[in-house]
């Protein structure tokens, strides 16, 4: 079995295939090849991709959509000309865009973009096991947005138990980051000049503790304690954009691997994602982002399918793993 499955994987390695059933990607008729024919079908394209991205509503107010159709086809990261079904255009035009060029043009918040802040998100409860609201969590907000962090402050119905967060529990942990769209999560306890911290690193837990100052400053601390613990942890000045190797595993199957290959494509941060080799049950990706490791972190986990992993492998810069 573990033969038959090197062997389709391999395949898939020698044969990359076009974007299926991405939101980014979309098909349209196209009177020939022709540059005027595809620019036009391109054209039509993105405004079909750019309306799906509105969730249906005209994307023609959007303040980046006159500049996004200016060149519609700087947006474009592939296109091939296929032969249309009977009943349709004899030749048609399968476009696939830029994820984040696309969120850009429709007004989306694209938290890993370059120069934006990646996405933290950060659960505090009080002495009585109560959740403190924004307000009296703003030190921590502010000490993250200096060090480089979009801070998200969930409700407290439907928050899982804090052990199961504290325990880098994989359902919670994937829960959490599909629903708030990123691998970054901080919680903490405190009570009366004494704080208990856990911050999670796409499903990796580091816990501290903290005491003897004024809750402001203890917030402030736990949010600068944590930038530090995951700048080492994934080397925060390591650019994904000059092409990091990347370790994935738990691929089960050729569908798993598809399955990985397309929630990568559909992800804002990655350019590109090339696979170089298959050993088992993994396989190891050059990737090419908009931004660091901690970005790619912050983002990896957004499709609940991927979690940071323990040990390492060789080659590697980061290691992930499949969550079915």
């Amino acid at each position: 079995m573990r033969t038959r499955w090197i062997v389709l994987l391999l395949a898939l390695l020698v044969v990359p295939a076009f974007a299926q059933n991405s939101p980014y990607a979309v098909t349209v008729p196209v009177n020939d090849t022709a540059a005027a024919s595809r620019d036009d079908a391109i054209a039509a394209a993105l405004t079909q991709v750019l309306t799906r991205a509105n969730g249906g509503q005209d994307p023609r107010s959007k303040p980046g959509y006159a500049d996004a159709m200016k060149q519609p086809g700087a947006l474009v990261q592939q296109y091939q000309y296929k032969k249309g079904q009977p009943g349709s255009a004899p030749l048609m035009l399968e476009v696939s865009f830029d994820p984040a060029a696309i969120r850009r043009a429709s007004g989306a918040a694209d938290p890993t973009a370059g120069g934006t802040a990646n996405t933290l998100l950060v659960i505090v409860r009080n002495g009585q096991g109560q959740l403190m609201d924004p307000d009296a969590l703003a030190p921590l907000a502010q000490a993250a947005q200096a060090r480089g962090y979009q801070t998200v402050f969930p409700p407290a119905e439907g928050l899982p138990a804090a052990s199961s967060v504290s325990s880098a529990d994989s359902a919670t942990v994937a829960a959490l980051t599909a629903k708030y769209h990123t691998g970054l999560i901080l919680q903490g306890r405190i009570d009366h000049g004494n704080a208990d911290w856990t911050v999670l690193t796409g499903g990796k837990a580091q816990a501290w503790q903290d005491s003897g100052e004024a809750d402001d400053a203890l917030l402030a601390n736990g949010a600068n304690t944590a930038g530090d613990r995951i700048d080492r942890q994934l080397g925060a000045n390591s650019s994904v954009g000059n092409a990091a190797s990347v370790w994935v595993s738990g691929l089960k199957s050729a569908t798993d691997f598809a399955a990985l290959m397309g929630a990568l494509h559909e992800d804002p941060s990655i350019r590109s994602a090339v696979p170089a080799q298959a050993d088992g049950d993994g396989v190891l990706l050059q990737v090419k982002g908009n931004g660091s490791l901690r970005a790619l972190a912050s983002g990896v986990g957004a499709s609940g399918h991927l979690l940071v992993a323990q040990g390492g492998h060789d080659g590697a810069t980061i290691n992930l793993r499949w969550i079915p």
